[in-house]
């Protein structure tokens, strides 16, 4: 028995309706992405050297409590006073190294704001510790 076979025809793929999804996925990513530029701040690390020959007053200690007060070398303030005082030392040395130190039980809160305030005074050589 030979059988003979009908040729099938060949559908074509209609490919309009795809792209026109890509291009609207195209589109909604675009849209939806957003470009910040991340403002951030760089931190000195310790690096474990002896820091016997700095100079005592060369550096300026920003002692953070677990109540919330700040000591700016060893002299209690608010952060007002902290802000005018930070702003007076790096007015008279704008490459005053800056050493903020925060005891057990301060939350990252009030170190990210002690942070905020040295950097909106124009602070650049900080390094964060915990205090002794």
């Amino acid at each position: 028995m030979d059988f003979q076979r009908t040729s099938r025809r060949v559908q074509e793929l209609n490919l309009t309706a795809l792209i026109d999804i890509v291009f609207h996925l195209l589109v909604f990513v675009m849209l939806t992405t957003s470009f910040v530029v991340a403002e951030s701040m760089e931190l000195s690390l310790p690096s474990g050297k002896s820091s016997a020959s700095v100079a005592a007053g060369s550096v300026l200690r920003i002692q953070i409590a677990s109540d919330g007060s700040v000591l700016v070398d060893n002299q209690p303030m608010n952060m007002e006073q902290m802000n005018e005082a930070l702003g007076a030392r790096i007015a008279s040395n704008a490459d005053i190294k800056i050493a903020v130190l925060s005891t057990a039980g301060v939350s990252v809160q009030q170190l990210i704001a002690v942070l905020d305030a040295v950097y909106l005074t124009g602070g650049r050589n900080v390094q964060v510790d915990k205090a002794s």
